[in-house]
């Protein structure tokens, strides 16, 4: 038992990638080519880079012209090539080389990352529509009445050129409705406003707004006797069309 154990583990084995496995056919090997390259690469292994005919057709079960015929289709499918190399004498000899079989596997394997790349890049982008509609038809709802095409290109602009996200759109537009302005424009100028202050989520918007309400009720507490607390507005129009 021993015996039979040691020569096995001295006869050693054989290593093929899984990607090949799953992928030979996609490759254009048969199941016959298949075995063969596998029975050539175990020989290999043994050292034997250029194995007989006759031990190569003995091992998958075939007669030496069909072995001729599977060997002359791996290469028409550039899969293998035969080239030389040198021995241990130093002599030139021939092997059986599988390097364009290894380049159509890293072919394969960046085609599916290009694929995955591309399917996600779609998923993104079906995202990005999704939140385009969803604040269509919030600041539809909000307004009251059906946006323009020029408006639609408005938005279109803030997400995809001014790279605005949508809950900064939705803030601008709670604050828009808060003064009652109903309008693209005033949405516009209360984004650039944050843009200038490097406000770029809702939390900063929230950290910003209540900054701003604090000081105001700091300024009407300062005041004497005041008559009434005025609740003013975050963003109200100067004389130049400005925000303050």
């Amino acid at each position: 038992m021993d015996e039979i154990l040691l020569k096995i583990l001295q006869d050693g084995s054989t290593t093929v990638p899984n990607l090949l496995m799953d992928n030979f056919k996609k490759l254009g090997m048969s199941n016959d080519e298949f075995l063969l390259y596998l029975q050539i690469k175990k020989e290999q292994g043994r050292g034997n880079f250029f194995p007989e005919m006759d031990a190569l057709a003995n091992y998958i079960g075939t007669d030496i012209q069909n072995l001729y015929s599977l060997l002359q289709s791996l290469q028409q499918k550039k899969i293998m090539s035969i080239s030389q190399r040198k021995n241990e004498r130093g002599q030139q000899t021939d092997f059986y080389d599988f390097k364009l079989l290894d380049q159509k596997l890293i072919a394969l394997l960046k085609g599916d990352q290009v694929k995955l790349k591309e399917e996600k890049n779609k998923a993104v982008s079906q995202v990005k529509q999704d939140d385009k509609e969803a604040i269509f038809d919030q600041i539809q709802l909000e307004f009251n009445r059906p946006l323009s095409p020029l408006e639609i290109e408005s938005i279109n602009a803030w997400m995809e050129d001014d790279h605005y996200s949508p809950e900064l759109i939705r803030a601008a537009l709670k604050e828009a409705t808060l003064n009652q302005a109903y309008s693209l424009k005033y949405m516009d100028r209360i984004l650039l406003s944050w843009e200038k202050r490097n406000i770029k989520t809702a939390q900063q918007v929230e950290a910003y707004v209540r900054d701003v309400r604090k000081g105001e009720r700091k300024q009407v507490n300062s005041n004497e006797k005041p008559k009434k607390a005025v609740q003013i507005p975050i963003f109200r129009f100067g004389e130049d069309g400005s925000i303050k």
